[in-house]
């Protein structure tokens, strides 16, 4: 009986790995710097979905990626219309005609059965700053099979530091699969290095936010804000201190509160009347222009 535990844990053993060594928090990608890098949180189910319209049907190309542990593919060694246990990289080609789905293509792309997987994780130019938006890591896996041809899957990582680290990661990009090789584009905040020891900065949240902005425009307008503000105060104390003094002296009540109260009345016609006269004057100059001068 425990000999037959012991077969069934090597077997489980052989298919199913922990986390690929990229993968572990505080992994060294460049042997001679003192960096480090955190891809944990990739460590989970990513689907890529490619659709195409191909009449009478359409072809959707579904790829499921974990590059750091086996996807959660049930145990059914009988079913064609999955990848094997032990695969990270699955590319599944389905046409739907008519609400009704076939799986035509099943490709294990990398897969971690009996050390085959044989990841590799380097950088693309370790000279350059790997802390900095752009700095590219190439992580090659293999171990796929599909038609007795190898398979394998390239993926680049590329540092951005416009995302941040405590929201989900972005999915990644099929971008083509040519000569039995699958090419991922993946733009992620996990791709930027960090020293080690050293708090790791949240870069999504280093982008400039709103007050900056506000406090510029304030600045702009400062000299006219001042300017009216000061109006709208003077106007206030005016009529409210005159309309104080008029209740204290004069008991007025109603309208008499209004501090010149005669002027503020006659104001709107006395208006009419200078627009009236520079109206009158700028036609009679008009009129008077175009005649002669009596000799």
């Amino acid at each position: 009986m425990k000999t037959g535990l012991s077969l069934v844990f090597l077997l489980c053993s052989s298919v199913v790995s922990a986390a690929q060594f990229y993968c572990q928090p505080g992994y060294k990608p460049i042997n001679d710097k003192d960096l480090q890098l955190d891809l944990s949180k990739l460590n989970k189910e990513f689907v890529v979905y490619q659709n195409e319209t191909t009449p009478p049907s359409r072809t959707s190309i579904v790829t499921q990626i974990n590059l750091c542990d086996p996807l959660p593919i049930p145990d059914e060694p009988e079913n064609e219309d999955i990848c094997p246990k032990g695969t990270l990289i699955c590319r599944r080609t389905i046409h739907i005609k008519k609400d009704v789905e076939t799986v035509n293509i099943v490709q294990a792309i990398a897969r971690d059965v009996d050390n085959k997987l044989n990841a590799e994780f380097k950088p693309v130019r370790s000279e350059d700053d790997a802390t900095k938006s752009g700095y590219q890591y190439i992580l090659t896996l293999n171990g796929g099979n599909f038609n007795n041809k190898a398979q394998a899957a390239s993926i680049t990582l590329e540092c951005d530091e416009s995302q941040s680290r405590n929201d989900a990661p972005k999915d990644p990009i099929v971008t083509s699969y040519n000569n039995n090789v699958l090419n991922v584009q993946w733009k992620t905040v996990f791709a930027c290095a960090t020293k080690a020891g050293e708090k790791v900065p949240d870069h999504g949240d280093d982008k400039p936010t709103t007050p900056p902005p506000e406090q510029g425009q304030k600045e702009g307008m400062s000299g006219i804000g001042i300017f009216f503000t000061l109006i709208l105060v003077l106007a206030a104390v005016y009529f409210i201190g005159g309309a104080f003094y008029n209740f204290k002296m004069y008991n007025a009540r109603g309208l008499d509160l209004i501090p010149h109260r005669d002027f503020w009345f006659d104001l709107p016609y006395l208006i009419k009347d200078l627009i009236a006269h520079i109206i009158d004057s700028v036609m009679s100059r008009r009129r008077g222009g175009g005649g002669y001068v009596a000799v």
